[in-house]
Order: C-alpha cells, then sequence, then structure tokens
C-alpha cells in the first residue's frame, strides 16, 4: 500500500513538472522582448546671458572708510555706463562689498583689499559680448574689472529637451523594428523606457558625464540624450 502511494505522489510530481515546464516555455515563447537604445541630438543657441564680473579698490592700512567711498564711487559710474549704454536686462544684482587683508613681506599687513561681485542677466547678447570682449566704456571712466566671465543659457531648454525625448524614443522603435525584421519577428509593444541623463556640450564634442552634463561657457550648444526602451516581439 505505501509503495503504490510512493508510486502516485511521484507520478504526480513528475507531471506537475512537465505542466509547469510547458507553462513556463509557452510563457517565454509569447513573452520575448528586446531591449533597444534610441539617441536623439539637436545643435541650439543660447537666448539668455550671465555677466559676471568683479571691481576692487587697494587702500593702505587704516584706510577703510575711503575704500568704501571709492568702491561707491565705481559702483555709481558703472550704473551711469550702464544706463547710457541702455542695454536691457532682466536682472542687475549686486553683492556686498568682501574686504580681504593684504600682507607684505614676512606677513606683515600692509592694507586692505574691497572687492564687489556684480552679474547682470540680459537677452541682448550681442550687446553683452562686445561690452565684455571690449570693455572701453568702462575703462575709460577708470573702470577695470579684476574677473570677467559669461554664462549662457536657453529659456527653450525645457521644449527642446520634451523634443528630444519623443525623437530618441521614435529612433529606438525604429532601430526594434530593424532588429526584429532580421531575426523574422515583429514588434508588438514597448513595455517600458526608462530616458538617459542630457548631455549639454558645445558642438562637436565628445565629452560625457555619468550625472549628465550643461556647458555654459559657449553660446552655441549641442544637446543629445538616450531613451533605452524594451519591446515585446512576436
Amino acid at each position: 500500500m505505501n509503495h503504490k502511494s510512493a508510486w502516485i505522489l511521484s507520478l504526480g510530481l513528475i507531471v506537475a513538472a512537465l505542466v509547469f515546464g510547458i507553462f513556463f516555455y509557452g510563457a517565454r515563447q509569447t513573452d520575448q522582448t528586446i531591449r533597444v537604445v534610441g539617441y536623439s541630438t539637436q545643435d541650439f543657441e543660447a537666448n539668455i546671458v550671465k555677466w559676471s564680473f568683479t571691481f576692487s579698490e587697494t587702500v593702505p592700512t587704516g584706510n577703510i572708510t575711503n575704500g568704501y567711498k571709492n568702491m561707491n564711487d565705481k559702483l555709481q559710474t558703472l550704473k551711469k555706463i550702464w544706463n547710457d549704454l541702455a542695454i536691457s536686462y532682466e536682472d542687475f544684482n549686486i553683492q556686498p562689498i568682501t574686504v580681504r587683508k593684504m600682507y607684505g613681506q614676512y606677513g606683515k599687513i600692509e592694507g586692505d583689499i574691497l572687492e564687489q561681485n556684480i552679474f547682470i542677466i540680459s537677452n541682448e547678447l550681442d550687446a553683452i559680448e562686445n561690452l565684455a570682449i571690449n570693455p572701453v566704456d568702462f575703462t575709460k571712466e577708470g573702470l577695470a574689472f579684476e574677473y570677467s566671465n559669461m554664462q549662457y543659457f536657453s529659456t527653450d531648454l525645457p521644449e527642446i529637451k520634451m523634443k528630444l525625448l519623443g525623437a530618441a524614443t521614435e529612433n529606438a522603435i525604429e532601430r526594434a523594428n530593424e532588429i526584429a525584421k532580421s531575426t523574422g519577428s515583429k514588434v508588438k509593444e514597448i513595455t517600458s523606457a526608462r530616458t538617459g541623463v542630457f548631455q549639454i556640450t558645445e558642438p562637436y564634442s565628445t565629452e560625457v558625464s555619468d550625472y549628465g552634463m550643461y556647458q555654459t561657457s559657449t553660446r552655441k550648444k549641442s544637446i543629445r540624450v538616450t531613451v533605452t526602451c524594451t519591446f515585446t516581439i512576436k
């Protein structure tokens, strides 16, 4: 009796394993997938510039008050020149004056260095570039910049990104169709999509970063992105 029960149990296990195997094989046959990476890129030009610069004043020890006065005179001169140029701006940001000690030989304090940072955001890129590259309007009034830097941005970037994601997805679909066609299959549907990070660089750059990149030093830019899609095929 026990021998017969053991035989029946063994047979049941074999049948169950066979049924499960057939089901698993069938599931794999109906759920075959391929994963494809789509790619899209576009060149664009910035429409906003941020110009940052610094001017300073050096005074002997004990003359800090005169230093602040001279810095204020420079700031007023800067504002007057800017008003005369009539260049529009979205932001004219003036940072507080910072003071650091000036050291001479053997570490002796010889005076103070006063510095003021300013940045201007404008959509008049040509005018700002001309001023930054050739600041004669300022130098003839005694204003010399210790530091000057331009950064370029685009207010159209959100729309550009959306367009590129759509184009990269379409590219993934085209690639999936080609792969499926070469194996005698057809793409059924997309089951998942994962976007990569955006790489914004100067044109013709091969530089990339795992965390994405936004290069702001050039007016003309190139943006690219990938989309990884998974498709079922039949």
